[in-house]
Order: C-alpha cells, then sequence, then structure tokens
C-alpha cells in the first residue's frame, strides 16, 4: 500500500470509489460517517466539479483542495484524505480535514497513514496551522483514531442533523500542526 497525492487523472477512479464509500454509509449496523440519507448517498456533479475546480489553485487559495490516495498494489483505492480552505479570508491558517477508508480495509492502519501524510504536508506549509474536522458523534472508531493522532475534542453539537428520523450529534476537533508530537506517541 501506498499512498499518493492525487492527480487530475486519479478523479474518475476516486470518484467510483467515493461511490461506493457513501453506498456504505450506515450499512449493516456500521455507524453513520456521512450527514446524508440513505437515498441521498450519491457523487453529486456539484462534489466533482469541487475537487476538481482545487486542483487549479495553489494553497492558501480559498478555492485550493488538495487529496491523497492509498492505493493497493492493484492501483485500488483503499482510503483518501483531502484538504480544503475554509473559503474565509479570516481563516487562511486553517484547513479543513475529510477522509474515508474502504470497508474492506479498515483497521489496517490506513487512516493513520492517510492522517500522517496530511500532518507532515501541513508542518511543512507555513500557512498551515491548525487541521479542523467534524465527526458525527457516533462514530467512535473514527473518534478513537483522531484522539490517537493528537486531535483535540473542542465541541459537540447536539440535535446538529434529523437524518431518518434520528437525531444525531456532531464533533468538532482540531490539531494544531506546529506543536510537533510524533503521531506514534499517542
Amino acid at each position: 500500500m501506498e499512498i499518493i497525492e492525487a492527480k487530475l487523472s486519479d478523479l474518475p477512479p476516486f470518484f467510483e470509489y467515493l461511490a461506493i464509500q457513501l453506498f456504505d454509509n450506515a450499512a449493516d449496523n456500521s455507524p453513520l460517517f456521512q450527514p446524508i440519507a440513505k437515498e441521498h448517498c450519491q457523487v453529486s456533479d456539484l462534489l466533482k466539479a469541487k475537487f476538481q475546480n482545487g486542483f487549479e489553485f495553489t494553497t492558501g487559495n480559498p478555492d485550493w483542495r488538495k487529496l491523497w490516495l492509498a492505493k493497493n498494489r492493484d492501483d485500488q483505492i483503499l482510503g483518501h484524505i483531502d484538504l480544503r480552505h475554509y473559503n474565509d479570508e479570516y481563516r487562511f491558517h486553517r484547513v479543513f480535514l475529510g477522509m474515508g477508508v474502504h470497508h474492506l480495509a479498515r483497521k489496517q492502519g490506513i487512516g493513520l497513514k492517510l492522517l500522517e501524510t496530511v500532518i507532515l504536508f501541513c508542518r511543512e506549509s507555513s500557512s498551515i496551522e491548525w487541521l479542523d474536522l467534524n465527526v458525527l458523534s457516533n462514530n467512535l472508531p473514527a473518534k478513537k483514531l483522531y484522539l490517537k493522532c493528537g486531535f483535540t475534542i473542542i465541541g459537540e453539537m447536539t440535535d446538529c442533523y434529523r437524518i431518518d428520523g434520528k437525531l444525531i450529534a456532531e464533533t468538532t476537533m482540531t490539531f494544531n500542526t506546529k506543536i510537533f508530537t510524533p503521531l506514534t506517541a499517542h
């Protein structure tokens, strides 16, 4: 398995992988990991455009986006992690993180390797000081991984979403990229 920074040519297979990810949202008694009702779990043209357009801009531009992919020897995507700007001129020093791992590849350390890659990228960037993310509060495996990597919980919004008749809370977490703590120390 290797982690690569995605290029535009990686987007079509990434969108196929992402469609499978979204289809698995809350499947087989697993926790909901996206705040989306089952019937809306699809890769929209708007989402595709955000990824495609983000490649045109450099870090610091409000529309930039970076994407890394975990691939196996057969070039299949096992996981992804992406960063994007908040699109707010006063939060240029913070980025928003999103990630996922294919359900068949979980519990193999892929999420940890993806996070290590992004944290290293941010540490090498002079402008990125904070990594922020939101995770659905019932997604305990994801929260555990983020805490293991040094993220701090800074809040929880109860009743943040109402999906399929259920009240869903969301947890906000952050990581200071300029305070060096080896990930293996957590």
